[in-house]
């Protein structure tokens, strides 16, 4: 089965290949878009097929470098899938989409042979308007909205997922007049518009499957938590002193890869249930705190106030208990009235 990324950063690929070569053996082939600038490096991680966004796209190297973030991907994946380097059926990947855990094809296709899709919450509850990403999945729903999709769900999990290449094809050209002018997410246009048009090819939905998305519990609200951790969303500064994740391998280690990928999941959990508590480790370097004296004196009042609000609400819980059992006495005895 084929891979296929999109980098910028060769390290970080060199990196997460390894991770896949360990983890995914059926992955027997893997493909790397990436600027023509870094071609070369990209190439020297051995066993990668390179293609540049320059060749994919038919767009000079500062065209594409006047592109945001969410733009780019769009226009990279549209072009690359008509390159006959990229296999009819494919999975597709970003650099830092690294597998925890041995990992078989069963994740990615069902028992009939259907694409397992992935995702991480409603698009019409996305109520963020702070990014290219964010405008990315508004976009989405507003143009999956107007192809009659209901509730379309975002597929943006920040994991691998099965791709079919011509559907894809198709899917991105009837929105490319969109993608034209506003950010447009690839992944929830692709999975709601392919399960509209081709429903038989995918299995139903399930819940993302990715550990460091987002990159600390809590940065926003999740309607669906992920049903385990298959995949880490990697991110390098987690790595360095003061961060999460601060003296684990970034390189997969053979001897340790279980060990370490248990403490990832520990430490990114237990720090999730630290913010459910406003109780936020000072030493680790977080968007909550980040060292500054005012934003930990605002979550010690926080937290004094929720604590008066757990009291309040225990005592209120208490009074509730009390008028049910009440409740209930009062029946018996009128069951016993009636006998």
């Amino acid at each position: 089965m084929q891979i296929v990324y999109l980098t910028a950063r060769p390290e970080v690929l060199a990196e997460t290949v390894g991770h896949v070569r360990y983890h995914m053996p059926f992955i027997d082939e893997v493909v790397a878009v990436t600027p023509a600038r870094l071609a070369e490096r990209v190439g020297a991680i051995g066993g990668v097929t390179v293609l540049t966004d320059e060749e994919v796209t038919g767009s000079s190297a500062s065209t594409i470098a006047a592109w945001d973030h969410t733009t780019r991907n769009f226009a990279l994946r549209r072009a690359m899938v008509a390159h006959p380097v990229v296999a009819e059926r494919f999975v597709m990947a970003d650099d830092d989409n690294r597998p925890l855990q041995p990992i078989d094809r069963s994740v990615f296709v069902d028992g009939r042979d259907r694409v397992r899709n992935y995702w991480f919450t409603e698009l019409d509850g996305w109520r963020r308007d702070e990014t290219p990403f964010d405008q990315g999945l508004t976009h989405a729903l507003l143009v999956l909205r107007q192809r009659g999709v209901e509730r379309p769900l975002a597929f943006a999990s920040h994991m691998p997922q099965l791709i079919d290449r011509d559907l894809f094809g198709e899917i991105m050209a009837s929105v490319a007049d969109a993608a034209a002018r506003y950010p447009l997410d690839e992944w929830s246009v692709y999975f709601n518009l392919g399960r509209q048009l081709a429903p038989e090819r995918f299995a139903p939905p399930e819940p993302f499957v990715t550990l460091g998305w987002p990159r600390f519990p809590g940065e926003w609200p999740q309607v669906v938590p992920p049903a385990g951790f298959l995949f880490e969303n990697h991110h390098p500064e987690l790595y360095e002193p003061g961060g999460l994740f601060e003296g684990l391998p970034s390189v997969l280690v053979a001897e340790t890869a279980e060990q370490d990928s248990l403490e990832k999941a520990v430490r990114w959990y237990r720090f999730g249930l630290g913010v459910d508590r406003l109780d936020v480790d000072d030493d680790i370097d977080n968007p909550y705190t980040q060292g500054r004296a005012h934003r930990r004196a605002f979550l010690r009042g926080v937290r004094s106030m929720r604590k008066v609000v757990e009291y309040a609400t225990r005592t209120e819980q208490h009074a509730l208990a009390d008028l049910t059992g009440r409740v209930r006495r009062l029946e018996q005895r009128l069951d016993e009235l009636d006998d």
